[in-house]
């Protein structure tokens, strides 16, 4: 008996096997891969890795770079019920080492390079038994077809990956998905932004060209090594766009800035595109503008608000922010995120540093009050690999369902739409007041040759980082305080902000390339005004 995400793809296959399930650039030329062939990849890798001796239950650090290889290998492990452990190695090599310490695989999976990694760095000391490459597994398929070898059962787990968060906020946390929660998670993009079957998407990272295979649509992939969204090719991407048909993409914000950037440089348009997904952070106002540019008047311009740990939770389409919210988002509300989706139970709770173990109706809060934002629901994972501390920190049981505390701080407009205000960890508190980054930020974030601003609070004092718009770099920055200063005069918290600080380039998470890492601009400017 296999898993049921397995039977998707089993299913997918047997109804379309000539259907392109992978297009990818090799070379020069695409290269096209269908579901068929995704399928017999997968189950000749399965077999591979039964043949080693492996079996269902065990977990396996997955550090091969993306390859359709990878796609195949990623399946047949769900076919096995062997737990992948998937961590991004540009978290850091030690950090990496940490977390396969603590996820303790019993396998490594990697490529010649992985592989000598994982000696110098000790990675999976003491647990991992069995080093497999592509090709050992591959090895081992043709020798059982040759002998003949029958069909196995594999016995299905109810752990089906353990996704590691990009650690923007620490030492990334290890999620525990279940195959209930990636189902669900499946369910919830299908229904929520009514994916066809006939459709073509362009995902900006691995895991999204899985769930494509996973729903029956077709992988666009420009560039099979997936480089961070900051450093897409802009030109290779967009023409992907135009000469494979695509009508969906799945972006970061700074990858949509820059496909805008470029599209709008040379005219591109992009009139097959229907549907465009941002993640990761909020995009900013002027990089939604821009995009819009190159699309059609029918197309759909979506932000979702989610995390690793559950997604969607929320939606919002581009001209609700264009009419209504951003006027809002200018004068200090921050940043409309959206209604719920269907299947997410958001709620809003007093903010607490503390664990909430029970749920409690007393700490929910009403509409247009600040709290911290909470989700339940099918698609909503229940812990972290072995952190003890951080699931006590994020979950709560609400009559046997896990709640998911998501850090973020929020609350409720009277229309039912959800506001974010920024990350929980990251409010600045002085005195008797307390600042909330998204509310502040978005009064300076409308000065035109701002592109964002950062809030942070040095010894009492609340500091405002500036990164402005590429053209602008060079800007008289004591002309620009002073306008910053006159955007402000009339909120009652932004107006006593008196120390502004510009920096070329923001550091941001090493996964979308677009949240920003307040703590490092924190020790920064601590660092500037101590000289200064």
């Amino acid at each position: 008996m296999s898993s049921t995400l397995w039977k998707r793809l089993e299913q997918n296959a047997a109804e379309h096997p000539d259907k392109a399930a992978f297009i990818f650039l090799h070379g020069d030329d695409w290269e096209t891969v269908t579901f068929g062939q995704v399928l017999d990849l997968s189950n000749r890798l399965a077999r591979g890795l039964q043949a080693c001796g492996l079996s269902s239950g065990m977990r396996a650090a997955l550090m091969i770079p993306p390859s359709i290889e990878f796609f195949g290998l990623a399946f047949a492990l769900l076919k096995t019920g062997i737990i992948p452990v998937i961590t991004d190695p540009a978290i850091g090599l030690q950090k990496v080492t940490e977390c396969l310490k603590e996820s303790e695989p019993e396998i490594f999976i990697g490529n010649t390079l992985t592989h000598a990694l994982c000696f110098i760095y000790g990675w999976g000391r003491g647990t991992i038994r069995h080093n497999l490459t592509i090709a050992r597994l591959l090895h081992f398929t043709n020798h059982m077809i040759s002998n003949s070898s029958p069909k196995t059962q594999y016995t299905p787990v109810n752990h089906a990956a353990i996704i590691y968060t990009s650690g923007s906020t620490g030492l990334p946390k290890g999620v525990v998905y279940t195959h209930e929660n990636f189902a669900a998670q499946l369910d919830l993009l299908v229904k929520t932004f009514n994916i066809q079957p006939d459709e073509v998407d362009l995902p900006a990272f691995p895991l999204y060209a899985l769930i494509d295979a996973l729903i029956g649509v077709t992988a666009v992939i420009p560039d099979i090594h997936f480089p961070v969204p900051s450093k897409i090719d802009a030109a290779r991407t967009l023409l992907a766009i135009q000469e494979h048909g695509v009508t969906n993409i799945f972006a970061s914000p700074i990858m949509l800035d820059r496909l805008a950037t470029y599209g709008t440089k040379h005219a591109i348009k992009l009139p097959g595109l229907k549907r465009v997904i941002t993640a990761g952070a909020p995009a900013p106002f002027q990089v939604q503008e821009k995009f819009w540019k190159l699309l059609s008047d029918d197309a759909n311009l979506f932000g979702i608000y989610g995390a690793t740990e559950t997604l969607p939770i929320s939606i919002i389409e581009s001209r609700e922010i264009f009419e209504d919210t951003r006027c809002k988002s200018v004068k200090g509300a921050g940043v409309c995120i959206g209604r719920p989706v269907n299947g997410a139970t958001v709620r809003i709770i007093k903010i607490c540093d503390e664990p909430i173990l029970q749920w409690d109706k007393s700490i929910e809060l009403p509409v247009n009050q600040i709290g911290e934002i909470t989700v339940k629901g099918k698609a909503v994972t229940k812990e972290y690999v072995a952190r003890r501390d951080a699931n006590q920190l994020a979950k709560i049981d609400d009559c046997g369902e896990i709640v998911h505390r998501m850090g973020d701080v929020g609350y409720f407009d009277e229309q039912g739409r959800l506001w974010y205000c920024g990350r929980k960890s990251h409010r600045v508190i002085l005195g008797q007041e307390t600042y909330f980054t998204e509310t502040i930020e978005g009064i300076f974030n409308a000065h035109p040759l701002v592109y964002r601003t950062a809030l942070v609070g040095v010894s009492g004092t609340p500091v405002l980082w500036v990164e402005l718009e590429p053209e602008a770099k060079k800007v008289d920055k004591a002309k620009i305080k002073l306008e910053l200063t006159g955007l402000s005069a009339n909120h009652p918290q932004a107006s006593k902000i008196k120390t502004f600080l510009f920096i070329n380039k923001f550091p941001t998470d090493v996964r979308h390339n677009s949240k920003i890492i307040r703590e490092k601009l924190t020790t920064l400017a601590r660092q500037r005004i101590s000289i200064s």
